[in-house]
């Protein structure tokens, strides 16, 4: 699912008296917002959102890694990935 057709589901399923435009603005900031406090980690580089999961951000450590083709090795250096762990509520949901 992509950003656009998260503003059309809500354009069609939720009757807004907002234009498009409007909704578009408000699901890119929604998005920014989540980006900028992953980011600044001004509660610990995590957000949590109740009933759907929160996403963390860790660090990886470095590794070896080996090129399939040539076998040769290469040092992949430490980095930042992005976690997600689903809430309850999803987790029920997606039990069924």
């Amino acid at each position: 699912m992509t950003k656009a057709e998260i503003v059309e589901w809500i354009l069609k399923n939720k009757n807004p008296e907002v234009s498009k435009k409007d909704v578009s603005d408000v699901v890119n900031a929604i998005f920014e917002k989540i980006i900028y406090e992953l980011v600044t980690g001004e509660d610990g580089h995590k957000v949590q959102i109740s009933g759907f999961g929160t996403f963390t951000v860790k660090k990886r450590a470095p590794k070896i890694g080996r090129n399939p083709k040539t076998k040769e090795e290469k040092l992949i250096p430490e980095r930042f990935g992005i976690s997600f762990k689903a809430g309850k509520h999803l987790k029920e949901i997606l039990s069924k």
